[in-house]
This record gives structure tokens, C-alpha cells and sequence, in this order.
């Protein structure tokens, strides 16, 4: 009797291992740009970012290596979900030249190279894309795509089309939309507390420059989150409002008297809050992956002693950080790079990365069991049939566009 209990036990703890090691079914994909170690941890340590927090003690996280030359950040979050290169890919920063010669934003339709949630739709996965940067016009998904662009619309309220896909998905995605006149001061007191700007002269500007990141990255989590009930297995969501905080108010960052001081920290803490929806989504067969595009350093001096801003402003490394089936507990990861992103994700998923992406497997993240029960497989390349890259589309909202860069200092 007790060997045939010892031999279902071995039997069971063996299955249990097993299946401990089986892939992910599912993965969230949560972009937060300009994300930063060096502001993240202080408040972590003070309790203020729990998800954060939970993510470094119950997953592998560590700096994720940003391309160099500094990039923007178009180059860079395309970059992260194609695994390879601007020259591979073809997205070369915020602005480019149609034909004629006029200057618009790029478009997704440029990009030479299938996306991670193409490879995996093609592949049956079914995918929800929600706010990415360079996605416009929106392309057919086995899923659903959102665009960053609707968080635009022109001075006569025009809106661009095919802001999404399937396109008679606009008419869900619009309601949920919000934009800075939407955004009462009680939305935003965690992030300016009430009161804090009243006495300031330049508290109009100041609040509505909170509100307008508030309104677009709370935009992309109402999105997100409504829509993630079609089921979808692959979710995709990017956040902006960290790096435009960042640019607009980092000369205030603690300090001394200054009622804009903890603008950037709140922000971290209510980004947090957001990230935590998205965590709790997740069941033990899903993979959360936590990643920003660069960090931030703050304004650098030429050597004319002039402050350079913009891209100049940008840190070397961001934030990566995986948790979910096979992560390893507590690991740190050196070495990591924006580019593997897209290819560690596809191993998670069980399936092979590709010799032409410039990016590899996190394999440090993986338990031993689990990399040795999923071995790394490669194929050649995911781009089996070409993808044919177009002229870039102006829109209605360009201008719009370019003002929301020229504040940021990325364009001139």
C-alpha cells in the first residue's frame, strides 16, 4: 500500500512539474515609455508602486539596454515588436516625406517587417493591439487594433478613419475615449493634489498639460481593459504619459517649494495602479511582460553650454520586467535589450525565434526545467512572404500630431 501511495506521489508531483513547464497560453504586453529604475525603486521601497514591487519579487526583471545612438521613441517601440533594427524595419523617428515632398508622421503602413502580434496572428493566435506607437492607419489583425491616433482630432473635431480594426470597432472605442476637457481636477488629485497649482501663474498650463497625458494614457487603459473581454490571446498596451511628464517637468522634480515637484512621482504611482489592472488579468497560464523604450537622465549641455532636450534627454536603459510560466522568482537579468523582447515572447509562447532578428531569447529569465522541457528553436525567418511597405498616409490630425512633438523638444 505505502509503495503504491509513494508511486502516485512521485506520479503526481512529476505531472505537476510537467505541467509547470508547459508554455504560456497567453501574454500582456504592457509598454510604459520613458520608464526608469532610478525613480521606480525609491518608490517601490516606500511602498508606493506594489505592482512594481510584486513584478521584482515574483518575477525577472532588470535594465532593458535601449538602441544607441539615443532614438526616438517611434524607432525604438517598433524595434521592440519586430526584434530587429530601424534599417530592417523602416521607421526612422516621428517625421518623414511623402512623395511630393510633405512633411508627415510615419505610418504603419511604412514598416518593412511583420510586427509580433502579425507573426502570431498569422499563426492563429488571436491578438488585441491597443495605442502603440506607428499604427496608423490600422491594418488587418486576427483580432483587434487600436491605434495611437485616438488620441487625436483636429480643431473642427475631425477624426481620422481606420483608427481601428475591424474600422466598426470605433464606434466602442470612441465612447470610452477621453480628452483634456473631460478630465475634472478630481480625476487627477493623486497625481496634483487638489489645490496645489492654485496660487501659481502658470497653473492653467500646468493642469492641462497633466490632464492632456491623463486623458491619453487613461484613453489606452479604458481601451485595453473593455476590450480584453473578446478573449484575446496576445494583449498589447503602451502608455506615453511617463516620458511626457518627464520632458515637461523634470527640472521640478523635488524640488524644494515647487508645486510641481511630485508631478512625475504621482504619475509613477498612478501608472502603477494601472499596471496592477493589467496583472491581475493574468491566470498561471499567462505571461505578463512589463518594458519601457529608455529611461530618462534629464536635460544634457552641449558643448556650447547649451541645454539639449528632446532626445538628448533620454536615459540608456529602461525597465524590463517578465512574470508568469517558467519565469524564474526574484531573478535579475543582465544583458537584456529592447530587441529581445519580441523574440523572448515568442519562445514563452512555445514557438521558434528567427535567425533575422537582431534580438534573442532572455533565456536568464527561464527556470532550468523550463528551458530544458522548451529548448530555444530558430527558423530563418518570419517574413516568408514580403510585406510591401507604402507611402506614408497624411491625416487630417498631423498637425496635431506636430505640436504634441515640438512640446516634447523632438521636433523643432
Amino acid at each position: 500500500m505505502r509503495t503504491a501511495v509513494a508511486a502516485f506521489l512521485i506520479a503526481s508531483l512529476a505531472l505537476l512539474a510537467c505541467s509547470g513547464n508547459k508554455p504560456a497560453t497567453k501574454v500582456i504586453l504592457v509598454g510604459i515609455d520613458a520608464a526608469d529604475w532610478a525613480i521606480a525603486r525609491p518608490l517601490i521601497d516606500q511602498g508606493k508602486m506594489p505592482n512594481l514591487a510584486r513584478l521584482v519579487r515574483e518575477g525577472a526583471t532588470g535594465d532593458l539596454a535601449t538602441l544607441q545612438p539615443l532614438q526616438k521613441s517611434p524607432i525604438i517601440w517598433t524595434s521592440i515588436a519586430t526584434g530587429v533594427y530601424p534599417d530592417k524595419h523602416g521607421i526612422g523617428g516621428f517625421l518623414t516625406r511623402t512623395a511630393r515632398g510633405d512633411s508627415v508622421p510615419y505610418t504603419g503602413n511604412v514598416r518593412m517587417v511583420r510586427a509580433i502580434w502579425d507573426i502570431l496572428g498569422e499563426r492563429g493566435i488571436k491578438v488585441g493591439v491597443v495605442g502603440w506607437l506607428v499604427t496608423w492607419p490600422a491594418e488587418p489583425v486576427n483580432g483587434y487594433l487600436v491605434t495611437d491616433y485616438i488620441q487625436y482630432e483636429n480643431e473642427k473635431g475631425i477624426k481620422p478613419d481606420r483608427q481601428t480594426y475591424p474600422e466598426s470597432l470605433f464606434a466602442e472605442v470612441d465612447r470610452l475615449r477621453l480628452a483634456e476637457k473631460d478630465v475634472s481636477d478630481g480625476a487627477i488629485t493623486g497625481i496634483l493634489p487638489a489645490g496645489a497649482l492654485s496660487d501659481t501663474a502658470g497653473a492653467s498650463w500646468e493642469k492641462g498639460y497633466v490632464k492632456m497625458c491623463y486623458a491619453t494614457d487613461e484613453t489606452f487603459r479604458r481601451v485595453a481593459l473593455d476590450l480584453q473581454k473578446k478573449g484575446v490571446e496576445f494583449l498589447a498596451v503602451y502608455f506615453n504619459g511617463v516620458d511626457s511628464m518627464c520632458h515637461a517637468f523634470w527640472g521640478s522634480r523635488g524640488q524644494a517649494g515647487s508645486p510641481v515637484a511630485g508631478l512625475i512621482d504621482g504619475y509613477y504611482v498612478w501608472i502603477d495602479q494601472v499596471l496592477g489592472e493589467f496583472m491581475r488579468l493574468a491566470d498561471d497560464r499567462t505571461l505578463v511582460v512589463v518594458c519601457s523604450d529608455h529611461g530618462f537622465h534629464g536635460p544634457r549641455y552641449a558643448e556650447d553650454g547649451s541645454l539639449e532636450l528632446g532626445v538628448s534627454m533620454h536615459g540608456s536603459n529602461g525597465v524590463i520586467g517578465l512574470v508568469g510560466p517558467g519565469v524564474r522568482k526574484g531573478a535579475r537579468l543582465p544583458d537584456a535589450d529592447v530587441l529581445d523582447v519580441t523574440p523572448t515572447i515568442l519562445y514563452a509562447l512555445g514557438l521558434p525565434t528567427a535567425r533575422d532578428m537582431d534580438g534573442g531569447v532572455l533565456t536568464d529569465a527561464f527556470s532550468t526545467g523550463f528551458l530544458k522541457s522548451n529548448p530555444v528553436t530558430v527558423i530563418p525567418t518570419y517574413e516568408t512572404t514580403p510585406r510591401k511597405p507604402g507611402e506614408p498616409v497624411p491625416s487630417p490630425v498631423d498637425q496635431e500630431v506636430k505640436r504634441k512633438m515640438k512640446a516634447l523638444g523632438y521636433i523643432q
